[in-house]
């Protein structure tokens, strides 16, 4: 096997066990949602990186080809990979959905505390999402389900 996809599937594994780690173990005791964006980027970069081993994978077999920007990747990915490997479309959505808020996180002027939750404000103040523990408990799990899957799909081609 190459050493693209192999490296971008460990490293996926490790993000998720950062995340894993963030959540469950420093969280409960530092009780900072401040945290919570670094278990999404944690989640966010496990995805991308399962994303980036199962496209390498079709690369080399000659299934996909797509341009080096994350948006490329990710239609490629969703329109492509999912269909054919069978992956649930909720996985896709959600690292489209993970890139979304970091994208809003690192444009905003303004995030704030509310109970347990982190709230990123947009520079208009019209938009304004909400990132709870719950929400990421749900996040973790489909991301466990995904990189579950990923070294089935690059092992059965």
């Amino acid at each position: 096997m190459s050493a693209d996809y192999l490296a971008a599937q460990e490293k996926a594994r490790q993000q998720y066990e950062a995340a894993f780690h963030l959540l469950k173990v420093t969280f409960p005791v530092v009780k900072d949602p401040k945290l919570l964006m670094g278990v999404l980027y944690n989640m966010f970069s496990s995805l991308e990186a399962g994303m980036d081993a199962i496209l390498a994978y079709e690369r080399e077999l000659q299934l996909v080809s797509y341009g080096p920007s994350f948006q490329n990747k990710y239609t490629a990915f969703r329109y492509r990979s999912v269909p054919r490997n069978k992956i649930p479309v909720e996985i896709a959505n959600l690292l489209g959905e993970l890139k979304e808020l970091l994208d809003l996180q690192q444009q905003s002027p303004m995030e704030f505390q509310r109970g347990n939750k982190l709230v990123i404000c947009s520079s208009n103040y019209r938009i304004m999402k909400t990132i709870s523990i719950k929400e990421l408990d749900e996040y973790l799990q489909q991301t466990k389900r995904f990189l579950e899957l990923t070294p089935e799909i690059i092992r059965f081609k």
